[in-house]
């Protein structure tokens, strides 16, 4: 593990994954990530690379070829290269190779950067093509939260706040397979506050398109412990948890999306991919605050 800390913040950073495990802060003395235990789930903040969301039938195509893919991408399950190592600032790397062409027949350079700027913590996300045609990639953030952060509060003490109204439209997922039916149905109408409680995953992952907010606030209205995450530049949103009694949110801001059930499987037609032209690098960025 890598460890970056200030006055604020203490935060740990695993090679696997470039995988952000541990974000504590000693002012409340709280662990804000999600720590895995024997079930429930076996992370504390994923990275999604190069494509969010699910792929129908684990496949897709690229000029013309078949190639395997999975749910989130590879990058969560590979080791990265140190760049630069400092007590308040990492910088990991994954370029492809073998492993990846297997998947992903680009060449790329893919740098996460941890940086500690006062009482927030940077997350910096620097896609690169290094090939000699247009690549189509996705990116997501996949943080998992306690909550409650408190114990001895319920989830109907915590709300979802963005930092300004939304006019979010929830994407409808087939049963079973949770692919996108092509369906959008409207689910924010000029609020900025989505109120959580115990049962809000009992229907499965919540995926929204339509973002325009710079900050999403988990909070409690008891404790007032929140988490707040930068999440402008990402259209898409996943929430997921789980049933019945809720222990954590995964709040998951993406660049792209899930497949739709009748996807043609070709690549560069996935939903809300970017595209970066030979030689072209683009930044993405993520914030994390607590209190």
């Amino acid at each position: 593990m890598y460890k970056l800390s200030n006055q604020w913040l203490s935060v740990q950073v695993s090679p696997v994954g470039a995988e952000l495990c541990s974000l504590y802060s000693p002012v409340t003395d709280i662990e804000y990530l999600w720590q895995p235990g024997y079930e429930t789930w076996p992370h504390s903040s994923m990275l999604l690379f190069p494509n969010p969301g699910r792929i129908a039938r684990g496949r897709t195509v690229i000029d013309g070829k078949v190639y395997p893919a999975n749910m989130h991408g590879f990058a969560a399950e590979l080791p990265f290269t140190e760049v630069v190592s400092q007590p308040d600032r990492l910088v990991l790397e994954l370029k492809d190779c073998p492993e990846t062409r297997k998947y992903f027949p680009y060449a790329f350079v893919l740098q996460v950067e941890f940086l500690l700027w006062g009482e927030m913590l940077v997350q910096t996300f620097r896609v690169m093509n290094r090939g000699d045609k247009p690549m189509y990639y996705g990116l997501g953030g996949h943080p998992g939260f306690y909550c409650p952060l408190v114990l001895g509060e319920k989830a109907e003490d915590y709300s979802l706040l963005f930092d300004c109204p939304q006019k979010l439209d929830q994407l409808e997922l087939e049963e079973n397979t949770r692919l996108l039916t092509g369906k959008q149905l409207p689910y924010m109408h000029g609020q900025s506050r989505i109120p959580l409680h115990e049962r809000f995953f009992d229907n499965g992952p919540m995926l929204f398109t339509g973002m325009d907010a710079k900050t999403v606030t988990l909070q409690s209205r008891r404790s007032g412990r929140f988490v707040e995450m930068g999440i402008a530049g990402f259209p898409d949103l996943c929430l997921w948890g789980v049933p019945t009694r809720m222990s954590l949110i995964a709040i998951e801001p993406w660049i792209g999306t899930t497949d739709r059930a009748d996807t043609d499987h070709i690549w560069e037609h996935k939903p809300h991919l970017q595209c970066l032209q030979s030689g072209q690098e683009n930044t993405h960025r993520l914030t994390f605050r607590v209190g």
